[in-house]
Protein backbone atom coordinates (compact mmCIF):
# COMPACT_ATOMS: atom_id res chain seq x y z
CA UNK A 1 0.00 0.00 0.00
CA UNK A 2 1.32 3.71 -0.53
CA UNK A 3 2.50 6.52 1.91
CA UNK A 4 -0.05 7.19 4.41
CA UNK A 5 -1.37 11.04 4.53
CA UNK A 6 -0.45 12.58 7.61
CA UNK A 7 -3.39 12.23 9.61
CA UNK A 8 -4.41 9.49 7.72
CA UNK A 9 -4.19 5.72 9.66
CA UNK A 10 -5.23 2.33 8.89
CA UNK A 11 -8.50 0.64 10.30
CA UNK A 12 -8.20 -2.44 9.00
CA UNK A 13 -5.87 -3.79 6.51
CA UNK A 14 -5.80 -7.48 3.85
CA UNK A 15 -9.37 -8.35 4.03
CA UNK A 16 -9.66 -10.45 0.49
CA UNK A 17 -12.18 -9.54 -1.23
CA UNK A 18 -12.94 -9.74 -4.97
CA UNK A 19 -14.18 -6.52 -6.97
CA UNK A 20 -16.63 -7.26 -9.45
CA UNK A 21 -15.63 -5.14 -12.46
CA UNK A 22 -17.17 -6.25 -15.61
CA UNK A 23 -17.31 -9.62 -15.82
CA UNK A 24 -13.84 -10.27 -13.88
CA UNK A 25 -14.24 -10.99 -10.61
CA UNK A 26 -10.79 -9.59 -9.57
CA UNK A 27 -9.01 -10.98 -6.57
CA UNK A 28 -7.31 -8.89 -4.08
CA UNK A 29 -7.24 -7.37 -0.61
CA UNK A 30 -9.04 -4.38 1.00
CA UNK A 31 -7.10 -1.59 3.21
CA UNK A 32 -9.47 1.06 5.27
CA UNK A 33 -8.17 3.76 6.47
CA UNK A 34 -10.12 7.11 8.24
CA UNK A 35 -10.04 8.57 4.40
CA UNK A 36 -10.15 6.27 1.68
CA UNK A 37 -11.03 2.76 1.22
CA UNK A 38 -8.22 1.21 -1.04
CA UNK A 39 -8.51 -2.26 -3.53
CA UNK A 40 -5.47 -4.16 -4.12
CA UNK A 41 -5.59 -6.92 -6.60
CA UNK A 42 -2.87 -10.00 -6.65
CA UNK A 43 -0.68 -9.80 -9.81
CA UNK A 44 -2.15 -12.73 -11.25
CA UNK A 45 -5.91 -11.19 -12.17
CA UNK A 46 -6.76 -9.40 -15.93
CA UNK A 47 -6.78 -6.03 -14.38
CA UNK A 48 -4.11 -5.08 -12.24
CA UNK A 49 -5.37 -1.49 -11.43
CA UNK A 50 -5.19 -0.65 -8.18
CA UNK A 51 -9.10 1.40 -6.67
CA UNK A 52 -8.97 4.05 -4.01
CA UNK A 53 -12.65 5.36 -3.07
CA UNK A 54 -12.34 8.85 -0.91
CA UNK A 55 -14.51 8.07 2.50
CA UNK A 56 -16.01 11.46 1.86
CA UNK A 57 -17.14 10.72 -1.35
CA UNK A 58 -19.17 7.69 -0.54
CA UNK A 59 -23.41 8.41 -0.38
CA UNK A 60 -24.35 5.10 -0.16
CA UNK A 61 -23.20 1.82 1.57
CA UNK A 62 -25.35 -1.50 1.42
CA UNK A 63 -25.15 -5.12 1.42
CA UNK A 64 -26.08 -7.27 -1.29
CA UNK A 65 -26.61 -11.24 -2.58
CA UNK A 66 -23.82 -12.36 -4.90
CA UNK A 67 -25.58 -14.09 -7.63
CA UNK A 68 -29.05 -13.05 -5.75
CA UNK A 69 -28.65 -15.67 -3.71
CA UNK A 70 -24.96 -15.41 -1.23
CA UNK A 71 -24.99 -13.03 0.95
CA UNK A 72 -21.78 -11.44 0.87
CA UNK A 73 -21.82 -8.71 -1.06
CA UNK A 74 -21.33 -5.30 -0.45
CA UNK A 75 -22.22 -2.22 -3.12
CA UNK A 76 -20.63 1.53 -2.48
CA UNK A 77 -22.10 4.47 -4.39
CA UNK A 78 -20.01 7.69 -4.79
CA UNK A 79 -21.22 11.09 -5.07
CA UNK A 80 -20.60 10.98 -8.84
CA UNK A 81 -22.69 8.28 -9.50
CA UNK A 82 -20.19 5.60 -9.73
CA UNK A 83 -20.78 2.20 -8.18
CA UNK A 84 -18.68 -0.42 -7.29
CA UNK A 85 -19.07 -3.94 -5.67
CA UNK A 86 -17.45 -6.34 -3.47
CA UNK A 87 -17.92 -9.98 -2.61
CA UNK A 88 -16.01 -10.21 1.00
CA UNK A 89 -17.32 -12.71 4.09
CA UNK A 90 -18.14 -10.87 7.27
CA UNK A 91 -19.47 -7.68 5.34
CA UNK A 92 -21.83 -6.19 8.37
CA UNK A 93 -18.23 -5.30 10.03
CA UNK A 94 -16.64 -4.29 7.08
CA UNK A 95 -19.65 -2.22 5.90
CA UNK A 96 -19.95 -0.80 10.03
CA UNK A 97 -16.01 0.28 9.83
CA UNK A 98 -16.86 2.23 6.50
CA UNK A 99 -19.63 4.08 7.86
CA UNK A 100 -17.82 4.79 11.25
CA UNK A 101 -15.00 6.16 8.79
CA UNK A 102 -17.15 8.24 7.13
CA UNK A 103 -18.80 9.30 10.34
CA UNK A 104 -15.42 10.47 12.04
CA UNK A 105 -14.90 12.03 9.01
CA UNK A 106 -17.98 14.55 8.51
CA UNK A 107 -17.14 15.31 12.73
CA UNK A 108 -13.66 16.34 11.41
CA UNK A 109 -15.12 18.96 8.59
Amino acid sequence: MEELGPTEYVIFERINANWLRGFEGVGGKLFLTNERLIFIPHGLNIQTDWLQLEIWGMTKIEKRMTWGLIPNGITITMEDGLVFKFVVWNRSKIIREIIRAKRMDNEMM
